[in-house]
C-alpha cells in the first residue's frame, strides 16, 4: 500500500528541515531533487565520518503513525571527522512496517553486514542522518587481491548544482580506491580542523 498526498506534503516538510534540499514527489517521478555537494562541502558539513558494517536495522512508524522510520545500527571500524564511538545509529525516511511501505528516491537501504563510508548530520536521540541523502554514502567492495574500492551511492536523485565554489572543488566521485578516497577525506578534515 502507498503511502497518500497528505504523507508525501509531511515528508517534504521533514526533508527541507534537514537541510537536504527540495524534495520533488509527484506521480511518475521517481527521483528526489537535492543541491549536489562537492566532496570539499560534504567533508566540510558532516558533523561526522565514518567507515563501518551495518549490524541491525529497525523500522518503525512516527508517534503520529504518518511516516515510517529505519533506524540502521553500524559498527564503527573508523572515525574521520567527529568523536570515535563503537556504533553509530543512522536514521532514514522509509521502510515498510503493518504492510504499509514508504519509499523515498535517494534514501539508500543497507545491506546485511554491508561495509560503507558515511557523511553524517546530527539527528534527534543522538542519532544521525545521511548528508544529502545517498550522497552521504559510499557502498564498499571488496575484489579477490583484496583491494577496497568505495561506489557513491548517489542513486534515486536528481542533483541541482550546488553554490558557485563548488564548480571548483573536487567532484564526488562515482568509484574510488577506498584508500585514495579516505586519505583525500583526512587531508580535508586536518585543513578544516576538524
Amino acid at each position: 500500500m502507498r503511502i497518500g498526498m497528505r504523507a508525501w506534503r509531511e515528508l517534504a516538510t521533514a526533508l527541507s528541515l534537514t537541510g537536504v534540499g527540495v524534495a520533488v514527489f509527484a506521480p511518475g517521478v521517481e527521483a528526489t531533487t537535492v543541491k549536489q555537494f562537492s566532496l570539499e562541502q560534504m567533508v566540510r558539513g558532516s558533523h561526522r565520518i565514518m567507515l563501518g558494517r551495518r549490524v541491525s536495522e529497525e523500522t518503525y512508524w512516527n508517534k503520529s503513525r504518518t511516516r515510517i522510520y529505519t533506524a540502521t545500527r553500524f559498527a564503527v571500524t573508523e572515525d574521520l571527522k567527529g568523536e570515535f564511538r563503537e556504533t553509530a545509529t543512522v536514521v532514514t525516511v522509509g521502510g515498510t512496517v503493518d504492510g504499509m511501505t514508504l519509499a523515498v528516491s535517494g534514501t539508500p537501504s543497507f545491506g546485511d553486514h554491508e561495509e560503507v563510508l558515511l557523511f553524517l548530520e546530527a539527528g534527534k536521540g543522538g542519532n544521525w542522518i545521511l548528508m544529502g541523502l545517498s550522497q552521504g554514502m559510499f557502498r564498499i567492495t571488496v575484489d579477490r587481491r583484496g583491494v577496497k574500492t568505495a561506489h557513491h551511492a548517489s542513486s534515486g536523485l536528481h542533483l541541482i548544482p550546488g553554490s558557485p565554489e563548488s564548480s571548483s572543488q573536487t567532484p564526488i566521485p562515482n568509484r574510488a580506491a577506498l584508500d585514495q578516497l579516505l586519505s583525500r577525506i583526512r587531508q580535508l578534515v586536518g585543513n578544516s580542523g576538524k
